[in-house]
């Protein structure tokens, strides 16, 4: 009787590449990527095979030639900046290196189109202290959007995240709030000063809000929709003479005004929710810092005497 043995390579099945995005979804939901990635996966790799009419086609006949192709057409397309088909092609190459990694694809490298970045301009000084004065007089909607603006300008936090806290998240004698779930779905706990505390404890109290209720919610106590506070943040600056009417804006002014003042690039990747510090690192990049030539502390600078360094700086010379 001849052994039967096991064969040394498996040869993967065939599937369609409507069927591997099925299973690359279902892969990611499995490691908890966030609505918003998935939404991300779902248009930007729904574009490349739709406009490519790869849908049923085997996925290993997928070549290198369908990538760049798609790329060139989606560069024709006027409507997109180079930064948006970078960031398309960032979700299709996860999307194949995906089908290469479980061997549905063979292996080949793919590029991301180089693009010209620009600097994010964020909210200056001047147009911050016309947002966070107290309002004098003003409806309950206005009130709400202050309140709200004075917290991501306090804590960097994401809209997402901002919407989805509840009173009972807010732990006063802490000092603390406690994020739930985040866009890496993550906890985070944020730690306010005594000035915000004081804000959000007389909003709660006008608002008459209970534990269960959510700290951005409508009349009806329903959570505010995210075009809702969006065109609340929009008329709210433009009231106060300030043209930009960026939420996110709001971050991007707490990272480059912390790091400024601190140069604690850890700490700042934690309060951002930033999966590595190289993540945080192009973040600041992205806003005109450059976490390398940052000097926060220098004892040579601080402590050595500069008229002596010249008097004595030839007695090296051979």
């Amino acid at each position: 009787m001849t052994k039967k043995r096991r064969k040394s390579t498996l040869t993967p099945d065939k599937i369609t590449l409507r069927q591997g995005y099925t299973e690359f979804i279902q892969d990611k939901i499995a490691i908890n990527s966030s609505k918003e990635t998935l939404r991300t996966y779902g248009l930007h790799i729904t574009n490349f095979l739709e406009t490519s009419n790869l849908w049923d086609v085997d996925t290993h006949l997928l070549t290198k030639d369908d990538y760049q192709r798609w790329i060139e057409r989606l560069q024709r397309d006027t409507s997109k900046k180079d930064v948006t088909v970078a960031s398309y092609c960032r979700s299709v190459r996860a999307f194949i290196y995906w089908l290469q990694d479980y061997q549905y694809t063979d292996a080949y490298s793919l590029q991301i189109p180089k693009y010209q970045k620009t600097i994010k301009v964020c909210y200056t000084d001047q147009e911050l202290s016309l947002l966070l004065k107290k309002p004098q007089k003003c409806t309950e909607v206005q009130f709400q959007t202050w309140v709200f603006i004075n917290l991501v300008c306090a804590t960097g936090m994401r809209l997402s995240s901002a919407l989805s806290l509840k009173i009972s998240d807010i732990q006063m004698n802490e000092h603390t709030i406690y994020l739930q779930s985040s866009k890496n779905n993550r906890a985070q706990i944020f730690f306010i000063s005594h000035e915000m505390l004081v804000i959000l404890r007389k909003y709660i109290t006008l608002f008459d809000l209970s534990d269960d209720d959510y700290l951005f919610c409508s009349a009806e106590k329903k959570r505010l929709a995210k075009r809702t506070i969006q065109d609340n943040v929009a008329a709210y600056n433009r009231l106060h003479g300030v043209e930009k009417t960026s939420i996110h804006l709001f971050r991007h002014t707490f990272a480059k005004n912390y790091y400024t003042q601190t140069k604690d690039i850890y700490t700042l990747s934690h309060i951002l929710g930033h999966s590595s510090i190289s993540t945080t690192e192009n973040y600041l990049r992205d806003l005109g810092v450059n976490p390398a030539d940052a000097t926060a502390y220098n004892p040579q600078v601080i402590y050595v005497d500069k008229s002596k360094h010249r008097r004595h700086r030839n007695m090296f010379k051979l």
